[in-house]
């Protein structure tokens, strides 16, 4: 009996912590941090790297984006100024001849009206079917060749007389 109350009282006194295994501690440790800081640091690089390639992007459709909105505008105009006003006269983009002009500096245009079936001779005053090509040139670095957009609708016309 004596020999149970003695393992008894051995079982319920406090445990010493033994230096071969620490108890771990409640903060961070300095290995840690820096493997959380390398982590972080290549994700945010990697962030930045597909940020400067979206801006570089962008800035590479611009010019096109800019040409097809100035493209439009003047398509819209030819369209529009072909079109009958007042008593039935017509103001229209002449028949086979090439208009050009500028925007401005960087951009620049051509445009052409011409018959979709030119060998068909066609009395004066008959409905024809014309084809409008409206060309935009731009130069997005000094050094480099020129690049165009074709902008092209057709439209109801009568024939002009000869």
């Amino acid at each position: 009996m004596m020999h149970n109350q003695k393992r008894a009282s051995v079982a319920s006194s406090p445990s010493v912590p033994c230096s071969l295994f620490p108890v771990p501690s409640h903060g961070f440790t300095l290995l840690e941090i820096l493997v959380a800081t390398a982590i972080l640091g290549t994700s945010v690089a990697a962030l930045f790297g597909l940020l400067s390639s979206s801006l570089g992007n962008a800035q590479r459709l611009q010019a096109p984006s800019q040409a097809l909105l100035l493209g439009k505008s003047l398509m819209n105009q030819l369209i529009a100024e072909s079109t009958e006003v007042g008593g039935g006269a017509a103001v229209s983009t002449p028949l086979d001849q090439k208009l050009q002009g500028r925007f401005n500096e960087q951009f620049r245009w051509e445009a052409q009206a011409t018959r979709s079936n030119a060998a068909v001779q066609t009395p004066p005053g008959q409905p024809i079917l014309v084809r409008l090509v409206l060309d935009v040139f731009w130069k997005s670095d000094p050094g480099k060749p020129e690049k165009k957009l074709t902008l092209e609708t057709y439209q109801l016309r009568q024939e002009p007389g000869r």
